[in-house]
């Protein structure tokens, strides 16, 4: 029987977050899960990737908390 395929964020979530805590906004798995997303679509710089994410926010919300 096939199982079923993990979630992107599931890879990340085991990663340490090095952030300072006072200044994370959205969880280390979240923010490399819509990295990841963005680059494979082509973005190749962190302001292409913002820009693509903003673009997409409703659609990531969806699937991710994203809560700020």
């Amino acid at each position: 029987m096939p199982s079923l395929p993990m979630p992107i964020t599931d890879v990340f979530v085991s990663l340490a977050d090095p952030r300072q805590t006072n200044k994370v906004q959205h969880s280390l798995a979240e923010t490399l899960t819509v990295a990841v997303c963005g680059i494979l679509v082509g973005a190749d710089t962190f302001e292409e990737i913002q820009a693509w994410a903003q673009e997409k926010l409703p659609w990531f919300r969806r699937y991710l908390e994203l809560p700020n």
